[in-house]
């Protein structure tokens, strides 16, 4: 079994020590890890994160960060991370609906890249949120 936890600076996200295998977006693809992985340090990209204990699939969104994984450990410090049943999905489409409207309107004093970053996060969540509810 693998010992998981994934922080941010504000909190812990998820901990436990009997993790069978974690399934992770990184800036190379995703992966998934199994116990007696090989040493791993990678940073990761905006995805849908999978933990699978004995009792369910645990889903997540995180938004970037680096995992390290050594002895069967895996330390994943997150720039965001939530699990699926904390996003709202009313609050997710009113947030992809401003970022559509933002871009369809093109400001001048605008960051575009910004904004279609922000859109792909909500799109990501949205598409998570009615991943996990098939599965709850």
């Amino acid at each position: 079994m693998l010992k998981v936890s994934i922080t941010t600076v504000e909190r812990t996200v998820f901990s436990s020590d009997n993790v069978a295998k974690i399934t992770l977006p990184t800036k190379e693809g995703v992966i998934t890890v199994l116990p007696n992985h090989a040493s791993l340090v990678s940073a990761l990209s905006m995805g849908e994160a999978i933990v699978y204990t004995d009792e369910s699939p645990n889903y997540m969104f995180l938004d970037g960060g680096v995992v390290e994984i050594n002895d069967n450990t895996v330390h994943i410090l997150a720039t965001a991370a939530e699990q699926a049943e904390e996003l709202d999905e009313a609050r997710i489409e009113e947030a992809r609906r401003r970022a559509e409207k933002i871009l369809e309107e093109n400001p001048v004093d605008v960051d575009l890249a910004k904004v279609e970053t922000s859109l792909q996060r909500e799109l990501m969540k949205q598409k998570l949120v009615r991943k996990w509810q098939q599965y709850k």
